[in-house]
């Protein structure tokens, strides 16, 4: 005979449901089971058949009900060797003897006990299926039928909590498997009925936040505070306060299976570790023991040690000696240049190695000053690597740019030259970009790359297409240069020769959301500027991608429109400049006389506007000199002082860049210049990318804000934060200084800034999961928001794959980091994307402190966020900034020694939960 508590009272026979006559009779059974095995007092079944005072006959009407009952069990006649239920008369009551198979409750609490010590064990998937089971067992409320005849006993309150606890344990396993989604409408319901419950509502934040929907998941603690303080007037408690805090923050604990416990475990005292060899239970305490409830719960202490890591030469991004090779993936841009020498100049061996030697030179020089390496010369072909040891986002323009400069330079040599410049045995260039595996040191000394791949051979291919003295670049390379370069029709392999450099912006820029704050900051330094009369300097600084240029852009219309009546001046540092220091002041002049790039014989290297051809320097043009003449007198005259400064600026204007000895009075010819138009007209100057500029360019513009004098100038400059790490002391000790850090845009600004993207583009609406999907890989990055929103305009179905360029940009600024802080990231990859200085010492074979001082640097440089909660050994807890970045990281890192840092991170995992004490 079976018996059911959990929902309306059964019993069930051999035959069907046994029927039970009378609502006394099923109060003294359902009763009896609620204390199954159990005494029961003769008073105490009084009392819960009669709610007050009990009739004379009541023990008579109780001794009938219990007959009853005895010869129902009696009828049973499937007793056996282990006996069935008995209803024994045991002073000072009854006793119920019922087998714990026979009776839900007993299972229910057997299965309900088993699955909490599977999720205080980390076991969560385990603990998931066991409570999921125990809740199964339910009907409804405990003894529904009696329960709506009136009946209200202390036992089926306290079964509904536990029903609850046990439901919320279950959602604690469920998240930490990850399966928000499935539980997030579940969490709703029983949320919007019990709104008191904290840890119900943490769960409910908890799953919303990690499905993108912060907004709500605050909601639903404003709810939940407000049913606190009208009901029962309080305030919600600290770990429910805590996983507000942490929602706001986007704290990296969220992102742990266990967040909701670690979050509790905040604040209680630590124990420690037993001596060797005593026992004590293993891993995680669950939300529900800690925190909720006040009682303390258990931490970690420092795990042992694992075995010793492979060598470092085994792993990329390590501190290995100089030259020791190593295996990485790159994204790189080959360049192959094929040469021929002139009829009758190569017979002598030894005037064809000079003539090569020659050729070499000048091929070896253009590489160099756009950014490339010379890997080889094998007979006529040389070829180049662009992105080898430094990744950078412009890889393949520079390549591209590179040829074409290659091309001008040997067309210099002249019929007479030792190549010859037309006809078929003319140069040829060929350009090629992929993905490819690089063996080669990681600091670029030692022995030539190796690369493997589809790139080398496609790019030989290639070559053999070009006509004489003549250019083509690959399909891909075209794609990632097609909004700085012009080129020529495709051929039916995509393949296309570059005509020169875009004077036109290809694409509107994106709207500027999310920055109500930097912007009104903007307009009051304009103002504050106007009034006071003196210089103020503005520093933004952001991450690739954050916005710094449109929100200069913005700036400089504020300025325009002004009723002060702002001029602006703009100029940027470039990687076309490493020839030219000063070339940053060659563009501010060009911006202050309203010429052009062409005319002063620089270039812009950005791909917008208009400039010259591939970093190319023209000579001195009358016009450029005219108008920088014209600027000069208009403010000092043409006496004395003017025909100084002139004779100062000019040597910018020049082909040539002014020789060092020249600097000092160059620098201040130009300070003076600025000062002055600033002095006729309040003056906005913006310099962007000023990490790259050189350090005399870094010395001038500071010089500039503290030397301007009273005059009312605004100089803005933006910068990546790596400017901090040449000048820690940037900007400060000024009187008038401000800085901006642009953030990652909330989530509600990055997804109007995506929706209006792919409005644009005609791309669409996005269903809901692949929004999100899309809304988390942006991250908040503005740059993200416009390559994804372009890749998703001719999408294919499944989720969206990241666009190279975002990959490109996310590596560049990878590799600008130190290589052991890089063998941190793909640690910190390893253990989740989330990771403290203890398992990074343990999973990449380095000394802790170690590990702790490079989490620290690439918290500074916005790779990494620090959590305000530590980890279960009490360290710092950091996690990505950015999905993309531990994307790119893991695509960085070969399979193998990604497959070998997982296992050691298990590992490691597994020893430290195994270290927790009760």
């Amino acid at each position: 005979m079976k018996f059911q508590v959990l929902g309306p009272l059964t019993v069930l026979g051999d035959s069907g449901p046994v029927a039970l006559s009378g609502v006394k009779q099923r109060a003294t059974l359902g009763h009896l089971l609620l204390h199954a095995n159990e005494v029961v007092a003769t008073s105490a079944l009084m009392r819960a058949l009669w709610a007050g005072e009990p009739p004379p006959t009541a023990r008579k009407m109780l001794q009938n009900a219990v007959s009853a009952l005895r010869g129902l069990l009696a009828a049973d006649d499937t007793e056996d060797a282990h006996g069935g239920p008995v209803l024994l008369t045991h002073a000072p009551g009854y006793l119920l003897r019922v087998d714990g198979d026979d009776l839900d409750l007993t299972a229910y609490r057997a299965l309900a006990d088993r699955g909490r010590a599977d999720l205080a064990a980390g076991a969560w998937s385990s603990a998931a299926r066991t409570l999921r089971a125990a809740l199964d067992l339910w009907r409804g409320p405990v003894l529904a039928d009696l329960a709506e005849s009136g009946t209200d006993w202390p036992e089926l309150r306290t079964l509904a909590q536990a029903r609850t606890a046990t439901r919320e344990d279950l959602y604690e396993a469920e998240l930490a498997c990850g399966r928000h989604d499935d539980v997030l409408e579940e969490l709703r319901t029983h949320a919007e009925r019990e709104p008191e419950r904290e840890r119900l509502c943490a769960q409910l934040m908890l799953a919303l936040y990690r499905r993108g929907h912060q907004c709500d998941a605050l909601d639903a603690y404003r709810r939940t505070r407000t049913a606190l303080a009208s009901r029962l007037g309080l305030e919600p408690g600290r770990v429910l306060r805590a996983v507000e805090r942490a929602v706001l923050d986007h704290d990296p604990v969220l992102g742990q299976p266990d967040a909701l416990a670690i979050m509790a475990l905040d604040g209680e005292p630590r124990r420690l570790r037993p001596a060797a060899g005593t026992p004590g239970p293993a891993a995680v305490t669950p939300a529900s023991a800690v925190g909720f409830d006040s009682r303390p719960a258990p931490r970690p202490a420092a795990p042992p040690a694992l075995p010793a890591p492979p060598r470092a030469t085994a792993f990329p991004y390590l501190a290995a000696p100089s030259g020791v090779l190593t295996e990485q993936h790159k994204q790189l841009s080959m360049l192959l240049v094929r040469t021929t020498l002139g009829k009758g100049l190569g017979g002598d061996p030894e005037d064809a190695a000079r003539l090569s030697g020659e050729l070499a030179g000048a091929i070896r020089d253009e590489v160099a000053r756009h950014g490339g390496k010379v890997s080889g010369v094998l007979g006529p072909v040389t070829f180049a690597l662009f992105g080898v040891v430094r990744t950078r986002e412009d890889d393949a323009e520079r390549a591209v740019r590179a040829g074409r400069a290659i091309l001008r330079r040997l067309r210099q040599y002249g019929a007479g030259g030792p190549v010859p410049v037309h006809g078929g045995s003319a140069p040829r260039v060929a350009v090629a970009t992929g993905d490819v595996v690089v063996t080669c040191a990681a600091d670029g000394t030692g022995a030539v790359p190796i690369v493997n791949g589809a790139v080398p051979q496609g790019c030989a291919d290639l070559l053999r297409t070009v006509p004489p003295g003549g250019i083509r670049v690959c399909a891909t390379t075209r794609s990632g240069t097609e909004r700085s370069l012009v080129y020529g029709p495709a051929g039916p392999d995509g393949a296309a020769e570059p005509l020169g450099t875009r004077t036109t912006r290809t694409h509107t820029p994106p709207a500027l959301v999310g920055r109500d704050r930097e912007m009104a900051q903007l307009g009051g330094a304009l103002d504050d500027v106007a009034r006071r009369q003196r210089p103020c300097l503005l520093t933004a600084l952001g991450e690739p991608g954050a916005g710094k240029t449109r929100l200069m852009a913005e700036l400089a219309r504020l300025a325009r429109r002004s009723p002060h009546g702002f001029r602006v001046v703009t100029g940027h540092s470039s990687w076309c400049d490493r020839d030219r220091p000063l070339a940053l002041l060659d563009r501010t002049l060009t911006s202050a006389t309203g010429t052009t790039a062409s005319a002063t014989g620089t270039a812009t290297g950005t791909g917008t506007g208009t400039g010259t051809d591939d970093c190319t320097v023209a000579g001195t043009d009358d016009c450029a000199h005219d108008a920088l003449a014209r600027t000069v007198h208009a403010l000092f005259g043409t006496g004395d002082r003017g025909t100084w400064l002139l004779d100062r600026l000019g040597p910018l204007l020049r082909a040539e860049p002014p020789v060092p000895a020249d600097w000092p009075d160059l620098a201040t010819a130009w300070r003076l210049l600025l000062t002055g138009l600033a002095a006729e007209r309040p003056l906005l100057l913006v310099l962007e990318d000023l990490h790259s500029a050189p350090d005399p360019v870094l010395d001038l513009v500071t010089e500039l804000a503290d030397a301007a004098g009273p005059v009312p100038l605004l100089l803005a400059v933006t910068a990546r934060p790596e400017l901090l790490d040449r000048r820690p002391t940037w900007g400060g000790g000024r009187r008038d200084a401000l800085a901006l850090t642009l953030d990652p845009l909330d989530e509600p600004s990055a997804a109007a800034l995506l929706d209006d993207l792919l409005a644009d583009g005609s791309g669409g609406a996005l269903p809901a999961d692949l929004r999100r999907d899309v809304l988390a890989r942006i991250g908040g990055n503005p740059l993200y928001a416009v390559e994804y929103a372009r890749e998703l305009a001719g999408r294919a179905p499944g989720p969206p794959v990241m666009p190279r360029h975002v990959r490109q940009v996310v590596a560049a600024h990878l590799d600008t980091l130190p290589p052991l802080a890089k063998a941190v990231l793909v640690c910190a990859s390893a253990l989740g994307g989330v990771c403290c200085a203890d398992g990074v010492a343990a999973v990449g074979g380095v000394d802790r402190a170690e590990a702790a001082h490079w989490l620290d640097h690439l918290e500074r440089r916005d790779f990494l966020r620090r959590s305000r909660h530590p980890s279960a050994t009490g360290a710092l807890r950091y996690a990505f900034r950015h999905p993309a970045t531990r994307e790119a990281v893991d695509a960085l890192v070969p399979r193998t020694v990604r497959e070998d840092r997982r296992r050691r991170a298990e590992a490691w995992t597994e020893s430290t939960a195994a270290q927790l004490t009760a």
